[in-house]
C-alpha cells in the first residue's frame, strides 16, 4: 500500500497511519499503523500537526461489511428469529404484571425454560449476542441477556439446576422496575442530571414493590431489590455491604454491567467484550464480589478463542490462546501467521469482531 499526504482538514476516524506521528519536541503522539479515533485527531489537532501519512480509506478493513457473512448465515438468522419472539413473549410477561399487578408464576416459569431451552453451543451464543445490532426495546432485550447470562454463571459456579432456573428468572425481572421510570429519561442521549439519576435509581424499590407480595423465592425478590448494590456499600437502594447482600443480586449485577457495555445504548456506543473484561479487571473490584467475577472474566474470556478481530493497528487476526493473568489481553494470530502477545505488547488493542 502506497501512504498518501493529507492535511489536518482532510483527517478521518478509522483512517490508518503509514508513518508515526510527532509534536515539535519529536515526541511520539500516534504510532505508525494505529487506527484513527476521535481522541486521535484531537491530540494532532491540538499539537497543530499539519498534514499525516496515511494508507488510502478505501483499504481500511470495512468491519460492518464483514459482518454481514456471519449475519446472512441460517444458523445466525435462525437465532436471531427465536431471540426476537422470546423477547417479545418477555415483554408481553412484564405488561401483564404491571397490568394486573400479579406475577403469573407458572408463566413465568415457562418462559425460562423456553429461553434456556437453545440449540447453539455456549460460544456461538456468545459470538451471536455480540452481533445482534437492535437497540430498540432495550429493557427486554437487556432482560433477555441478562436471563441467559446469569444461568450460564450459575453453571460456571457449580450451582443446582434449580438455582440456575432462579437465577434466570431473577435476570428475567431485575429491571421490571424500569417500565415504571420515564422512558424519555431512561432513554437520554447524555449523561444524566443528578435529579434524573435519582428517578432512574427508583426502579429498584418501584420492581421490588411489584414482586414483593408473590410466591417468587427471597433470592428472585432480593436480585430485583439489590442488584445495583456494591461490595463497598456504596450502591443503591440501601447501600449494603459484601456480607449483607444475597447471592443472587452479586451475580445479576456482575451480568447487568457485562450486557450494558456490550450492547448499543442510546447514551452510549457497544463496547468490545475483551475490552469490557479489561474495565472489569481494572475498575470493578471492591464494588463486586470477586469470588463471582473470577469465574466470570476466566470462563467468559475463553468463550471467544478463534473468533477473528479487526486490531488497533488496522491488522486482522484470530484470538488463539486467553491469558489467566488478564483474560482481556490475549494471544493473536494475524493473518501471516505472526504472534501478537497482547500481555507483553500493550499498544495494541482489539477494536472489535470481525
Amino acid at each position: 500500500m502506497n501512504p498518501i499526504r493529507i492535511n489536518q482538514e482532510n483527517i478521518k476516524v478509522n483512517m490508518r497511519l503509514a508513518k508515526d506521528v510527532f509534536n515539535s519536541e519529536g515526541i511520539l503522539l500516534v504510532p505508525k499503523d494505529t487506527l484513527i479515533s476521535a481522541n486521535h485527531i484531537v491530540k494532532i489537532n491540538l499539537y497543530h500537526i499539519h498534514d499525516i501519512y496515511v494508507y488510502p480509506q478505501e483499504e481500511v478493513v470495512p468491519v460492518s461489511q464483514m459482518r454481514q457473512a456471519l449475519a446472512s448465515t441460517p444458523a445466525f438468522i435462525e437465532f436471531s428469529y427465536k431471540y426476537d419472539r422470546k423477547v417479545e413473549d418477555i415483554q408481553n410477561q412484564l405488561a401483564q404484571i404491571v397490568d394486573t399487578g400479579t406475577i403469573n408464576s407458572k408463566g413465568l416459569t415457562k418462559l425460562v425454560d423456553d429461553i434456556l431451552d437453545t440449540t447453539v453451543s455456549q460460544s456461538q451464543l456468545f459470538s451471536y449476542m455480540c452481533r445482534l445490532n437492535s437497540a430498540d426495546d432495550v429493557t427486554y432485550n437487556h432482560s433477555m441477556n441478562v436471563s441467559l447470562l446469569a444461568s450460564i454463571l450459575g453453571k460456571w459456579l457449580g450451582m443446582s439446576e434449580l438455582s440456575i432456573k432462579e437465577l434466570a428468572l431473577a435476570g428475567l425481572l431485575h429491571d421490571i422496575g424500569k417500565i415504571m421510570v420515564n422512558q424519555t429519561i431512561l432513554n437520554k442521549k447524555g449523561p444524566l442530571t443528578d435529579e434524573e439519576f435519582a428517578h432512574i435509581k427508583q426502579h429498584t424499590t418501584l420492581g421490588y414493590q411489584m414482586v414483593m407480595g408473590s410466591d417468587l423465592p427471597t433470592g428472585i425478590k432480593q436480585a430485583v431489590l439489590m442488584h445495583h448494590e456494591k461490595m463497598n456499600g456504596q450502591g443503591y437502594p440501601l447501600g449494603l455491604k459484601w456480607e449483607s447482600i444475597h447471592p443472587y443480586p452479586k451475580i445479576i449485577s456482575i451480568v447487568d454491567i457485562y450486557d450494558a457495555m456490550t450492547s448499543e445504548r442510546p447514551y452510549h456506543k457497544r463496547y468490545h467484550p475483551l475490552d469490557v473484561i479489561r474495565m472489569f479487571e481494572e475498575e470493578c473490584y471492591g464494588f463486586l464480589d470477586t469470588q463471582y467475577l473470577y469465574i466470570f472474566l476466566e470462563h467468559i474470556a475463553q468463550n471467544f478463542i478463534g473468533e477473528h478481530v479487526l486490531l488497533s493497528n488496522g491488522q486482522r487476526g484470530e484470538v488463539i490462546f486467553i491469558n489467566k493473568q488478564s483474560p482481556s489481553r490475549p494471544l493473536i494470530k494475524k493473518e501471516d501467521g505472526t504472534i501478537i502477545d497482547m500481555l507483553t505488547d500493550v499498544s495494541v488493542f482489539i477494536v472489535d469482531f470481525i
